[in-house]
């Protein structure tokens, strides 16, 4: 099957694909700034990532942290408050 280089550089076949879901969730200000600081990042060592992408990343290294590892990052976690949708009003 051919392939094709994604504008991020990486490998993609053109075949069928995974089901996208769509997912909103909330988050820092800060959190949202430290996303854009990474897709600078990677944009000078050539590899162009939307913010989906830097967030799917993260997900993979979250997932090969051991227990321990994953517990204390985790911890260092600030908490966010319930945050209330104006359309649920």
């Amino acid at each position: 099957m051919p392939s094709r280089v994604s504008k991020g550089g990486r490998q993609t076949s053109t075949g069928p694909t995974s089901p996208v879901v769509r997912r909103a969730f909330s988050m820092q200000e800060a959190d949202a700034r430290l996303i854009d600081a990474l897709r600078l990042r990677c944009a000078t060592q050539g590899m162009l990532m939307n913010q989906s992408e830097v967030v799917r990343v993260g997900l993979h290294v979250l997932s090969e942290m051991n227990d321990g590892e994953l517990k204390e990052w985790a911890a260092k976690l600030e908490r966010l408050g319930v945050v209330r949708s104006k359309l649920s009003k």
